[in-house]
């Protein structure tokens, strides 16, 4: 009879608590529902001889309960659900940065009408694009980039049924009625997710686990300072955080959670990023958990620490341990980091069939070390931990990675030397015994992601005052809202937050993420009845331009070309370098200064540089309240959509020291001025203010 090698999948789901004012900031709770939440257990079905472990994080189960309560949605729905005919410039705006938020190869060219609305807004390298394209799209193409993006993320096991196929076959020109019968189908795919899964659970192919709720890094609630036990060149906030009673809370509230979510006992915990420590595991093991798992460099960390000899290839990863320095008996798994990374990162660049069976030769040559190290009688006792996130990989891959997943169910159900197995039917062998465990998470075995850089440290210090104000008020409040405010508190502990600060990871909604982690430490303070402080209206999250800027303090009319008016540009708005060296390129001029402000008929502006601008070409583009470009040099050039709109629009300048310019307030729809200054030494663009995004002030009204 031929012993299998047990190979134990984790699917880790998880999302950060989006949610500020009863709406969601971000959509990915509801898309990554439609996609992989969904497809991900429906696949199952088909391969009833594949069994699965799916871990989700408690803050993930509470948005999806809300989205199918109605007590919340998220921004994205709200645009997608407003008539086009309806939008404001803003709406536009957004619509143009929202819709195309998906992998552009696999979500975007793989649909002719999306790939065309792409096409039409064209590369964004600043707001300026955005601006510059909005009007080239009508309701009609607004409202089919709508429907578009929402059919999308829709996954491969549901786009081909009713109500999907209909909008795969038509393609483009919605209606209205369509698009709302869309997005309802959402939500019925989001009320089928959890059911499908504890049906699965109760037919015992699947086992379901939790991370701690709002899925923070346990160790550093316990102590910021292990940070440095865990890499010794880490630099600590100048606060520490030390409240293991909150990690206890995060733990015990996502097992109670579970259990109710999901009608059952959860025994089984993915610590938030595989992060482990002695202190982290006595809370879990104190909490009734049966097993948790991490990666396996901090198996390998903590063995050699233990004075124990790795062999070559280190086979000891591939089998469970008993953490015996807890209350209770703790089965550990530790992740085949290379096997989880080919699927994470490595495998959506190859075909499925090539991926998928590599990916089993892979699983044989491991078998066949186990069994030359320690014998067959050792693959009774050997599993292969595969751990990775079930939803972030597989817009990277085609068809979603249902053909890469398809064929691998397939073969690994028709190969008698392999086997996919359960956490409570691995066996632990005595000699698998550990007393203690280096701390660290399954990134490179140390919490460096979340701590030590100069942005990380200052959401730790900002978390530390309040939870610190927390401390001294909480016996003086009433209930209900000292709940709310653990709520406020336990999710800005969460990890998310610094995985976006700091220089580790880039992301196009960072400053979204930004805004989220310092609302909830607002709500904190507002909760304990103080003003939250003003430190939290700064953003931590450095731009790569850091920028002074003020709006106009009131209405200003200066006289353009008039010597010494500095006293009538007094209260105007300005934009200016932090770093005046930071310019593009070192020449001899830059723009060091800009001001602007506006009265009831007119918009004012002026650019100051380093130097007269002489041989060299000022441009001024302004976005809203209409489009029209200025050029300076030697003289002042001025530029609309259509020779009409320019004959209607009265332009004032003065060129000397400093270029000041008066336009005439010709009205459209915005109430906002959006405008960008560049520099150009013949076609070389030599600065620019700002270099990122637009500078922005509200207009006088005219009322």
């Amino acid at each position: 009879m031929t012993r299998p090698l047990k190979v134990l999948f984790i699917w880790h789901h998880h999302q950060p608590y989006y949610k500020t004012d009863g709406t969601f900031l971000m959509p990915w709770v509801r898309m990554h529902g439609i996609k992989d939440y969904w497809d991900m257990v429906r696949m199952l079905d088909d391969y009833p001889g594949i069994r699965q472990v799916f871990n989700f994080a408690p803050s993930l189960l509470e948005q999806m309960r809300d989205y199918l309560d109605g007590t919340a949605t998220d921004a994205a729905f709200l645009l997608s659900m407003k008539d086009p005919k309806e939008f404001s410039e803003a709406d536009k705006l957004a619509a143009l940065k929202t819709f195309f938020l998906a992998n552009e190869a696999r979500m975007i060219r793989r649909y002719p009408r999306y790939s065309e609305l792409l096409n039409r807004r064209g590369p964004v390298r600043s707001d300026k694009d955005i601006y510059a394209v909005k009007d080239k799209f009508d309701a009609q193409d607004y409202r089919d980039l709508q429907v578009w993006w929402n059919l999308a993320w829709v996954g491969e096991y549901s786009r081909f049924d009713p109500p999907f196929r209909h909008y795969l076959d038509k393609g483009k020109g919605f209606s209205e009625l369509e698009k709302r019968a869309l997005l309802k189908a959402h939500r019925d795919i989001i009320a089928r997710i959890i059911p499908h899964h504890v049906a699965a659970a109760k037919r015992g192919q699947i086992e379901l686990a939790v991370s701690p709720f709002y899925h923070p890094i346990l160790p550093l609630l316990c102590d910021t300072n292990i940070a440095v036990a865990a890499n010794a060149r880490a630099t600590l906030p100048e606060k520490r955080y030390r409240y293991p009673q909150d990690a206890g809370r995060q733990i015990k509230s996502a097992l109670d959670f579970g259990r109710k979510t999901f009608g059952m006992k959860v025994s089984g915990m993915w610590p938030s990023e595989g992060s482990v420590s002695n202190a982290a595991l006595k809370l879990i093991s104190a909490n009734g958990v049966s097993w948790v798992a991490t990666d396996e460099a901090i198996l390998q960390k903590s063995l050699t620490k233990g004075g124990k000899n790795i062999s070559a290839g280190f086979p000891e990863k591939y089998f469970a341990y008993n953490f015996a320095g807890g209350e209770k008996p703790l089965k550990m798994f530790f992740r085949d980091h290379s096997l989880s990374d080919k699927i994470g990162f490595v495998y959506s660049g190859w075909g499925p069939d090539d991926a998928a069976r590599d990916f089993i030769s892979s699983l044989l040559k491991i078998r066949e070390s186990i069994t030359t190290e320690f014998g067959e009688a050792a693959l009774d006792y050997a599993v292969v931990p595969v751990i990775l996130d079930g939803e972030n990989a597989w817009e990277f891959y085609q068809s979603d990675g249902k053909d890469f997943l398809r064929t691998l169910y397939y073969l690994l159900e028709r190969e008698e030397r392999l086997t996919t197995t359960l956490p409570s039917e691995v066996r632990v062998s005595r000699r698998n015994q550990i007393d203690y465990v280096e701390p660290g998470s399954w990134i490179n075995a140390n919490f460096d992601i979340w701590i030590g850089q100069q942005e990380d440290n200052r959401a730790w210090d900002l978390l530390h005052d309040a939870r610190a104000e927390f401390q001294k008020r909480a016996p003086g409040l009433a209930g209900r809202k000292r709940d709310l405010a653990i709520k406020e508190l336990m999710i800005a502990e969460g990890s998310d937050w610094c995985w976006w600060y700091g220089d580790d990871h880039k992301s196009v909604q960072a400053a979204e993420f930004d805004e989220l982690f310092r609302y909830h430490l607002k709500q904190t303070y507002s909760l304990l009845g103080l003003a939250p402080p003003s430190n939290l209206d700064e953003p931590i999250k450095r731009r790569l331009e850091q920028l002074s800027y003020r709006p106009p303090l009131r209405a200003i009319t200066p006289t353009i070309g008039k010597e010494k008016s500095e006293q009538e540009w007094e209260k105007a708005g300005f934009v200016e370098p932090e770093d005046p060296s930071s310019a593009m390129q070192k020449t001899g001029i830059q723009i060091r200064r800009v001001r602007f402000g506006s009265d009831r008929n007119n918009m004012y502006l002026r650019i100051e540089t380093t130097q007269p601008i002489s041989s060299c070409r000022l441009v001024v583009e302004f976005f809203t309240p209409q489009a029209i470009t200025i050029e300076v040099g030697e003289s002042i050039m001025l530029k609309t959509r259509s020779r009409s709109s320019r004959d209607q629009i009265e332009l004032q300048y003065s060129i000397g020291e400093h270029v000041e310019i008066r336009i005439g307030l010709t009205r459209g729809k915005s109430e906002e001025a959006a405008f960008g200054v560049s520099l150009y030494d013949q076609n070389l663009l030599i600065d620019s203010l700002p270099r990122q995004g637009l500078a922005k002030f509200s207009l006088v009204s005219s009322s």
